[in-house]
């Protein structure tokens, strides 16, 4: 009492003299007081908030959301604009009709002919910067660049390396010394193709030490040495799955890419599977194939040729034997669905001009990608149970980067193929970090856990908008999980699909943390939802004014969306989205040399 009668004086000296009467008369008052003083308290907040910014107080979102649409138009239209002003551009210098003197009359005499034309290489010397003028962009090989253009022939302001870790320095400079500015794309957390498995045998230690060395030694390692400027290209969203991707981001990426987060959180349709075949046997001492796992990738194959040909499929290996195991298993099945009469799974292997089926090695997948990925690691435990911790190329310096070449080519689905499990690998065996990543890759495959990557559930909500708004649609019976996603970008709200527990039918986000730190209104508005629109997802956005000012009204239209979205059928990956913004490749980093290198834009991924 002697408390009670303090605490009450206190209030009744700061004019809450009506508090304390409240909690003398109302009988429920030490249950439900606290919760009315904090209500009346945020309230306040709320309308002290409005009043200090009018704006929120005219804030109107069916106001503001077709500005929001008629934006994201505008933005589209302005890239198809972009697109229509260059060409604008290039065709108003394009040389005009005239007398065929100078550059110009050699290259009509040239068109003029039947036969001995002139040599490229010639050819560019003579008439290099008209054929520039007509073609100003060339898409050539660094070695091309040395065999086609005489150095004094043609000169380029900008001179642009794709894949950089793949090209050798000596290779490189031709180019670079025919540009004012140069800019180099690769990713240093990969390799180029090499010649290890040409080397495997006769080798010697100083040809390994010199394959090594070819192996880290880049136009990219140069640009590294250099310290040109550099930007890392963290939006990634060509795994239509973040199972797809999330042991490269934890393993060589420091979890800094921005991962989207797909609605099949089961992995129905998309994702990494894993496909144990402990009975299936590795010839370590004979042909090291595994023969038996090669001919259930080869069925896995041509089942996928018969019931999702419109899907674009490769398969890799971890070894150049088990790559010709799985080829000559194939080309059994083919002939033999052929001798039974059906042609049908012969269409699948020729219909893909742009992107063909391919069995490779770990060697030269590098640069390939599909919608589908079957990796076969061949290396396993031989007939009498053994296993030794020999990978082929995971095993050397650098193994590691081949292995993330290796497991980022898919885009919808990645299947893994192996006799072993995440716990046969005895990494007291070995030290290198191609192994140790191989054990991780596994174990996250056949369980879905990495054990210090951020859960695709679990985190707290990111504001007390989202709690309310959670509890809001719980209480109206469904099951709602916070902050869906793995690393980088999280949808603030999933509703989950009873019918399909395994799925999420609506992402709900809110005008949070999480949309306000977009850098601009083409990330926050238009780039965002339309990856997360084209991995499956259907998004509804509550504003918090709407919220605060009519909360059964917003709550209503939430329920509208979500029972809409019952009936709705996700996208499935037999029709890729198309994306208006270019594909971020993981871990790759822009790097500028020379003057005058304008800073890479921070508003587009």
């Amino acid at each position: 009492m002697v408390t009670y009668n303090h605490l009450a004086e206190a209030l009744r000296k700061s004019d809450f003299a009506k508090i304390v009467k409240i909690a003398n008369v109302w009988p429920e008052a030490n249950q439900f007081l606290s919760d009315v003083l904090k209500q009346a308290w945020y309230g306040a907040q709320v309308e002290t908030a409005m009043r200090e910014r009018p704006i929120l107080a005219r804030f109107n979102s069916d106001l503001h959301q077709p500005i929001v649409e008629r934006f994201k138009e505008l933005d589209r239209l302005s890239l198809e604009y972009s697109k229509a002003r260059v060409a604008y551009e290039h065709w108003k210098h394009l040389p005009k009709d005239g007398p065929a003197i100078g550059q110009l009359g050699v290259l009509k005499k040239e068109f003029a002919k039947k036969n001995k034309h002139l040599p490229i290489r010639k050819l560019m010397e003579e008439a290099g910067n008209v054929i520039r003028t007509i073609k100003p962009i060339f898409m050539m090989s660094p070695l091309s660049v040395a065999k086609f253009l005489p150095p004094e022939s043609v000169h380029f302001d900008w001179v642009v390396f794709d894949e950089a870790s793949q090209v050798k320095p000596v290779d490189a400079f031709g180019a670079i010394i025919r540009g004012k500015q140069t800019v180099i794309v690769g990713d240093n957390r990969q390799l180029p193709p090499t010649d290890f498995f040409d080397k495997q045998v006769g080798t010697d230690d100083e040809n390994a030490e010199e394959n090594l060395v070819n192996n880290i030694d880049s136009i990219l390692d140069l640009f590294y040495a250099k310290s040109a400027p550099q930007r890392m290209l963290r939006w990634h969203y060509r795994s239509r799955h973040e199972s797809l991707i999330a042991v490269s981001n934890d393993q060589f990426y420091k979890n800094e890419l921005e991962l989207f987060p797909s609605p099949d959180a089961l992995k129905e349709e998309v994702g990494l599977i894993y496909h144990h075949h402990p009975d299936t046997v590795f010839d370590r001492g004979g042909s090291r194939k595994n023969r038996e796992e090669a001919r259930i990738v080869a069925e896995r194959v041509m089942e996928h040729a018969r019931s999702q040909p419109h899907l674009t499929l490769g398969v890799a290996t971890f070894s150049a034997s088990q790559m010709t195991a799985i080829q000559d298993q194939l080309e059994t099945l083919r002939l033999e669905t052929l001798r039974r009469g059906d042609p049908s799974c012969e269409t699948f292997f020729n219909a893909h001009p742009q992107e063909p089926f391919f069995v490779k090695n770990l060697e030269n997948v590098q640069g390939d990608e599909r919608d589908v990925i079957l990796i076969s690691i061949g290396y396993g435990r031989d007939a009498h149970g053994n296993l030794t911790m020999n990978f082929g190329p995971l095993n050397q310096d650098g193994g590691e980067r081949r292995l993330n070449v290796l497991i980022t080519r898919a885009r919808w689905r990645c299947e893994v193929f192996s006799n072993l499990t995440a716990d046969d690998i005895d990494l007291s065996r070995t030290d290198a970090r191609g192994v140790k990543v191989l054990k991780r890759y596994l174990k996250y495959a056949e369980t879905d856990e990495l054990d210090d990557m951020p859960k695709p559930t679990g985190r707290e909500a990111d504001s007390p908008f989202e709690e309310e708004v959670a509890y809001s649609l719980r209480k109206r019976g469904y099951q709602v999980e916070h902050q869906i996603g793995s690393a980088g970008y999280f949808i603030d709200l999933g509703v989950k699909n009873p019918e399909r527990p395994g799925r999420y039918l609506l992402g709900i986000e809110c005008d949070g943390a999480t949309y306000h730190s977009a850098q601009s209104a083409r990330d926050r508005d238009r780039l965002r939802q339309q990856v997360l629109e084209g991995l499956g997802w259907r998004i509804h956005r509550i504003w918090s004014t709407d919220w605060f000012n009519s909360p059964d009204r917003a709550l209503t239209r939430v329920v509208e969306a979500i029972e809409e979205a019952k009936i709705h059928v996700p996208p499935s990956p037999e029709s890729p989205p198309e994306n208006d913004s270019p594909d971020s490749s993981e871990g790759e980093e822009v790097s500028e040399s020379e003057t005058d290198a304008p800073e890479p834009s921070k508003e587009h991924p």
